[in-house]
């Protein structure tokens, strides 16, 4: 379909393509079986990215970065998304928050992690805590020049070997509990990496336990007001979600266009497996859902630019892709039968990383949540 994408959109998508291909893809088989990213090709991959001016490609011209539109956004992580989810996740974009910055904050925390010299963390998510940010124990209290935090977060990408964690923790105010934002670093007393979670897919992606015992973090460590501390981290989620679902536009193309080159060399009782009606008909409803979903989210970006509210496209757009993708990589596996699940083709990997995106950045049904509230409105949707 022609989405009038501008001449030098398409170039960017062409670069990244051509980075995924010739430098991703090429690693994937290594990452797959360590459940890591050997130090080597992390650091060439990543220099390779900001040689491209690829790396930071979500921040603003203001932080550092290019400045790009968010459909421009949108192009570029499409075509990462055909990568592993580690190995894309190296051409990294540093959150929003850190926008936040003070100026000596700025160039300590919001520089070197535009710059791709310090990797970041971003510490919300607790065992009670999960779609409920609101119901966060960590806990925040005033020491002379600076506070004791204490809590635990969990599922916490790169937690184990990030520079500096971004952490939100309650304040005790006279007007209640106020999640305010603190940096840590790496290696303070009292900060303890905890378990590295195992998962499913996402191999190479560390996720992890972290704990905060005591940790005393200065008053120029605070990031942002008291109080901010769940605005500064939801900051991102629309940037997120529209990024998870131009992700999942990835996957699902890799998976779509390996199936369809399956069907047409394959061969069975005499001829093409392309050829028999019954597999026509689900790569017809292959491209319909990968097209209908792909319209769906370069409409939601193109309101994002138009700095519109853009929340409930945002979550149509998160939830028809992630559910579409998981739909296409299941059917694309199917048509290869069970060469489709070894680890000789990429499917099995495919199959295994799409189904986290349903759940992070806020799970299929709190979109569906964001979307009955905005077509209902606020008062009937509260009315319990």
């Amino acid at each position: 379909m022609n989405y009038a994408i501008p001449e030098e959109f398409v170039q960017l998508a062409e670069l990244t393509r051509q980075f995924v291909q010739k430098e991703l893809w090429p690693q994937e088989a290594v990452v797959e079986r360590l459940d890591e990213i050997p130090a080597d090709i992390r650091q060439a991959l990543r220099a390779k990215a900001r040689e491209l001016g690829l790396f930071a490609f979500n921040m603003p011209e203001s932080a550092g970065g290019p400045g790009l539109p968010y459909f421009a956004q949108v192009l570029i992580r499409e075509q990462l998304g055909q990568a592993g989810v580690a190995l894309a996740n190296l051409v990294g974009r540093p959150p929003k928050a850190l926008m936040a910055c003070s100026a000596q904050q700025r160039k300590q925390f919001l520089e070197p992690a535009v710059q791709g010299e310090k990797i970041w963390a971003f510490a919300l998510s607790e065992p009670g805590a999960g779609s409920d940010a609101m119901a966060l124990s960590s806990r925040a209290i005033r020491d002379g020049n600076g506070w004791r935090l204490n809590g635990t977060k969990h599922f916490i990408s790169h937690g184990n070997e990030a520079d500096f964690v971004l952490v939100i923790a309650n304040v005790q105010t006279p007007e209640g509990q106020e999640p305010t934002a603190f940096i840590v670093g790496q290696g303070q007393p009292g900060f303890i990496v905890g378990r590295v979670q195992q998962k499913m897919g996402w191999r190479g992606y560390p996720i992890c336990e972290l704990f905060f015992d005591d940790v005393f973090v200065p008053d120029e460590n605070r990031l942002g007001d008291v109080g901010q501390g769940i605005k500064l981290g939801l900051s991102n989620i629309q940037d997120s979600r529209i990024g998870v679902a131009a992700h999942c536009l990835g996957i699902a193309q890799r998976a779509y266009d390996y199936a369809v080159n399956h069907l047409r060399i394959r061969k069975q009782f005499g001829r093409p497996l392309g050829s028999f009606q019954g597999l026509q008909w689900k790569v017809a409803d292959m491209a319909l859902d990968l097209e209908q979903a792909r319209a769906l989210v370069y409409a939601a970006a193109r309101e994002m630019d138009l700095n519109a509210d853009a929340r409930q496209s945002v979550s149509m757009a998160k939830l028809s892709a992630t559910e579409m993708a998981g739909r296409v990589v299941d059917q694309a596996l199917q048509l290869l039968g069970g060469m489709g699940y070894t680890t000789d083709v990429p499917l099995e990997m495919l199959y295994r990383d799409v189904r986290a995106f349903r759940i992070g950045e806020g799970t299929s049904e709190i979109q569906k949540n964001q979307i009955a509230r905005a077509c209902l409105g606020k008062e009937v949707y509260s009315c319990q």
